[in-house]
């Protein structure tokens, strides 16, 4: 289970993307802060335009393959053996993180 400090440091940092509106270098290091390695990866793969958006459906290009996101939800490998297992303080993979960040910032990769 996810500690209440990790929650509450994720509302916050979720309303500072939202409010701030753009990836500051401030925000970025906050995202590192609270998800580690798993915020370092959402960057890269959002600095990479790789996550998608088509229609209502949110799409992620991982190391190897695309994931679909359903809210908080991934099918990827760390998602299943990590998130949903509780093994780790963090609620998303770094996929679902990905979607979230641009969610909140109305920001996406449009694709056909």
């Amino acid at each position: 289970m996810v500690s209440e400090i990790f929650l509450r440091k994720k509302m916050e940092l979720f309303k500072r993307i939202k409010k701030g509106g753009s990836l500051t270098k401030d925000l970025k290091k906050a995202i590192i802060d609270v998800y580690g390695s798993r915020g370092k990866k959402a960057l890269e793969v959002i600095r990479w335009r790789r996550v998608m958006k088509r229609d209502n459906r949110w799409f992620v290009r991982g190391k190897s393959d695309e994931y679909e996101i359903v809210q908080a939800y991934c099918t990827c490998r760390d998602y299943v053996l990590n998130i949903v297992t509780e093994k780790v303080d963090v609620d998303m993979c770094y996929h679902a993180l990905a979607k979230k960040i641009c969610e909140l910032l109305d920001a996406h990769y449009v694709s056909g």
